[in-house]
């Protein structure tokens, strides 16, 4: 499991150290890995490339509208999360 931020590297990890999460991730690929960010394809693909998957099996979890248009640009099955876990729409 990767994660694929558009954050920096330093804000990013100590997020996650401070969930206590940090471990769960095989790759982390930040905005400062990718010449070129989303909704460019190129942050996913590294990812996958890091994690050895082809970008077809991946999947993604997105948030912002340039996030899907990159995971879609990558080949890559993505699920909205925009609005999950609240009551209006």
């Amino acid at each position: 499991m990767a994660v694929a931020t558009g954050g920096v590297r330093r804000i990013c990890e100590a997020i996650l150290r401070h969930l206590g999460c940090i471990e769960w991730f095989d790759a982390i690929v930040c905005c400062d890995d990718v010449p070129r960010h989303k909704p460019a394809p190129d942050i996913f693909l590294e990812a996958a490339r890091r994690l050895d998957v082809p970008p077809a099996e991946c999947l993604v979890y997105e948030d912002t509208k340039p996030g899907i248009e990159a995971a879609q640009a990558a080949g890559m099955a993505v699920i909205d999360v925009r609005g999950m876990g609240s009551s209006s729409k």
